[in-house]
């Protein structure tokens, strides 16, 4: 069969023109949802951009401001918007109760080796902690305070005292400073004299309590001199300490909690969610992460890389061995039960004379 040169020009171009014609094979991408602002901006330059450049998927941000509504929708239509979600322990729970979230499968995520066991959950891959912690004016007292129980030490270290609107937080540390064991705190507030015992610490020092709701109070309170010693939040403090305010913190015990990395059930791409959460439990990457925000790390590794400096300033995992953790399933189902009626008694005691 003869073949010339003109019918093999045509067939040619004919051929580029169909394969132009494809489309172009759709990039994978990972759709996730976090907390949004400078947080979520550090979590752009340190985690999502290098996953990208590393695995190349792609991914695309939106925001999650907290709360069941958007997950509850998910589940009602059947749209699940979201591939891998920062949320907090209450929602956690219930998603994974519910089956709004995966259950993980961890053999998927190797590098789970590196994380510290409270950040493996069922369902939730722990981010970062979140220390709540005593803080004080370093100009107060000749002697600084140096354990917690000395919050409650109206003799020793007189003066006013912030702590959290609310019964949140502060019965646990009332029981902590009654002596009760971390591992019995919860069992112990179930009960009616465990809830007496807390109210009455409490009373020891309630001639001198101011509460405070945002987390930036405590600091402003505390470098200002309008209280001695607050209850506060890790990371207002590190941030306020860099600053040069007169403010330091008692690291002896205290409580954290955690936000976790979960995976919604609808997801489309479950293996590149599985793929982003073993890139985070990585301890240099996690450290990275600890240096721009001030949570402590999941990763048990990822203080070493830390300097002395920033260790100081962040509840690291050496230091929750001596702090509540206040986002198991315990806690959680705890308050669930608990929270209205001690709401009620907590506001009632706070009002009173």
């Amino acid at each position: 069969m003869k073949f010339s040169f003109a019918s093999w020009l045509t067939a040619a171009i004919a051929g580029v023109t169909a394969v132009s014609a494809m489309p172009a094979a759709a990039q994978q991408q990972l759709t996730i949802a976090s907390w949004g602002g400078t947080y979520q901006e550090n979590q752009k330059e340190v985690l999502f951009t290098p996953f990208t450049a590393e695995t190349g998927i792609a991914i695309r941000e939106d925001n999650y401001l907290g709360g069941w509504a958007p997950f509850q929708a998910m589940a009602d239509t059947g749209t699940y918007k979201w591939d891998v979600v920062q949320t907090e322990g209450p929602e956690l729970l219930r998603g994974c109760e519910e089956g709004v979230f995966l259950k993980l499968d961890w053999s998927k995520i190797p590098n789970s080796d590196k994380l510290i066991p409270e950040a493996k959950g069922e369902c939730g891959l722990g981010v970062v902690t979140i220390g709540s912690i005593i803080i004080y004016n370093t100009g107060a007292f000749a002697t600084p305070p140096q354990k917690m129980t000395d919050f409650f030490d109206l003799e020793k270290f007189p003066g006013k005292r912030g702590i959290r609107k609310g019964p949140k937080i502060n019965l646990e540390y009332a029981l902590m400073a009654a002596g009760i064991d971390l591992n019995d705190i919860y069992k112990t507030l179930s009960t009616p004299e465990g809830l007496d015992l807390a109210f009455s610490k409490l009373d020891e020092i309630k001639s001198e309590l101011v509460t405070w709701e945002a987390g930036a109070q405590p600091i402003d309170m505390v470098s200002g001199g309008s209280v001695v010693m607050s209850i506060a939040y890790n990371g207002r403090f590190a941030v306020a300490r860099e600053d040069g305010r007169p403010i330091d913190a008692i690291w002896d015990k205290g409580t954290y909690s955690m936000d976790y990395w979960a995976v919604p059930a609808g997801t489309k791409d479950a293996e590149a969610a599985y793929s982003f959460l073993n890139f985070y439990a990585d301890d240099e990457r996690q450290a990275e992460f600890v240096k721009r925000t001030n949570y402590g790390p999941t990763a048990r590794g990822a203080e070493d890389l830390l300097t002395p400096e920033k260790r100081e300033m962040v509840p690291t995992v050496g230091r929750l061995k001596t702090h509540l953790f206040s986002s198991n399933t315990e806690a959680l189902n705890f308050w669930l039960d608990n929270y209205p009626s001690l709401l009620e008694r907590w506001n009632a005691w706070i009002s009173s004379n």
